[in-house]
């Protein structure tokens, strides 16, 4: 494994600690609201809410897989207070339109819809009202940026002053469409050919619903 490849973080946690310490370092004083992507990104999300002494909420998302590659993604859906955002990948989205037609993909949507629907009204406690907020949106890392994109979208919706979004890796690629959707991003490790974000991580076992839960209790 080249060096760019190697494990970065331990896990998660490693990941937000360090994560946090670079934004606490790098914000200016403000009343910060830190949400974190569903599920993953959580665990990111509780490290840098307590560097920066601010609450912790969770944002729901959902890839739309591309019909039998449901890991390349052709958009996400963001929900948060029963409120939906969709972003679509305009050149994937239109081959998956030509290859499988319309109903097939409106078929992924609804089914995202309703598995995020579950999830918004799960962590329903959890989602503060983000109007006149500056909100740092966390997760454990950027492929596509699709899911983070819809996040971004759905806040900017439901009103936050200003947006930030936070990872701690990501392609080079994909940091200069990130700035259409926030006004600021930071990312601590930037590697030139990235592969997937599982391969900076020790450990990346995936996040349960209750371990989420548990994360956003402990910090309330």
């Amino acid at each position: 494994m080249d060096n760019e490849a190697a494990p970065k973080y331990a896990d998660r946690q490693d990941a937000g600690t360090q994560l946090g310490a670079q934004l606490a370092s790098a914000l200016p004083p403000a009343n910060y609201l830190v949400a974190g992507l569903l599920r993953g990104g959580v665990p990111i999300a509780a490290k840098v809410a307590k560097a920066l002494g601010a609450p912790l909420a969770a944002m729901t998302v959902r890839k739309l897989g591309f019909p039998g590659f449901a890991e390349t993604a052709f958009g996400a859906l963001a929900s948060y207070r029963g409120s939906f955002a969709t972003y679509l990948n305009p050149s994937i989205h239109a081959q998956v339109l030509a290859e499988f037609g319309r109903p097939r993909a409106e078929r992924v949507e609804e089914h995202a819809r309703i598995v995020a629907d579950r999830l918004d009204r799960l962590f329903a406690g959890y989602a503060p009202p983000l109007t006149g907020t500056t909100v740092v949106l966390c997760d454990d890392g950027l492929a596509t940026g699709a899911t983070m994109k819809a996040a971004l979208l759905l806040a900017r919706r439901l009103g936050a002053h200003r947006l930030i979004a936070a990872v701690p890796v990501a392609p080079v690629s994909s940091l200069d469409e990130l700035e259409k959707f926030a006004d600021e991003y930071h990312v601590l490790h930037c590697p030139q050919h990235f592969g997937a974000v599982g391969r900076y991580y020790e450990r990346f076992e995936a996040t349960t619903e209750n371990l989420a839960l548990d994360l956003l209790r402990s910090h309330s």
